[in-house]
């Protein structure tokens, strides 16, 4: 008589799940330095109807033969084309790689490019071209982000359950005379608002802005 042996799995732990992203947030809190996102609109927000076109430099012959903005320093749309330029203004903690500044020769001359690898909370989505803002007035422009996310072996495992850090990106310093220095705020407020400190998160409704879903609806996984 032969007999079946069966395996045992265990059941999903959720809470095990929340407490190792809570830990994860908390050191980003502790150690991180506060930050001002810059969530710019895309070509899939307009395309869900999301977000209307630029009226000041996406009307004109230009824009709609090439489909982009006519003027890289609109002040209405930042270069994107889509109104307001940017979906969210939000301030998270993040915690940067420490980078020196660097000669680099070009067809164009000398450059003096910096790069560094930063890594913030999960609760958000971030694109190539979005910026980051930091207190010491720099404005960086962020490439294409890694993810980092649990997995239990229990189903997909999405940014908004699971995602531990999402926002692993590098990030390259703006020149002065890029459009990043016209979105607000201007650079001695933006020093004075990511300067806050205090035993406990401080407060950045003043400066916030959230005009669609931080983690799109058509990008949940």
């Amino acid at each position: 008589m032969s007999t079946v042996r069966g395996e045992y799995v265990r059941s999903k732990q959720a809470w095990a799940v929340d407490q190792e992203r809570l830990r994860h947030s908390q050191a980003l809190h502790m150690l991180g330095e506060n930050v001002l996102f810059c969530l710019l609109w895309t070509a899939r927000d307009y395309e869900n109807q999301l977000v209307g076109l630029c009226t000041v430099c996406a009307s004109d012959r230009i824009s709609k033969a090439y489909g982009q903005a006519s003027r890289n320093k609109c002040p209405s749309c930042f270069g994107t084309r889509f109104e307001g330029g940017y979906r969210a203004l939000i301030v998270r903690p993040a915690v940067f790689t420490d980078a020196d500044d660097s000669q680099s020769f070009t067809a164009r001359g000398v450059v003096t490019p910096q790069e560094v690898h930063l890594e913030t909370t999960s609760d958000f989505r971030v694109h190539s071209g979005d910026y980051a803002m930091r207190a010491t007035g720099e404005r960086l422009q962020l490439r294409a982000p890694q993810r980092t996310t649990l997995r239990t072996g229990f189903g997909t495992p999405y940014q908004r359950e699971a995602g531990t850090a999402y926002n692993l990106a590098r990030a390259a310093v703006e020149d002065e005379d890029s459009v990043a220095y016209l979105i607000p705020p201007a650079t001695e407020p933006l020093i004075e608002i990511l300067s806050r400190t205090g035993h406990t998160p401080p407060s950045f409704d003043d400066i916030e802005v959230i005009r669609a879903p931080l983690i799109p609806l058509y990008e949940q996984d």
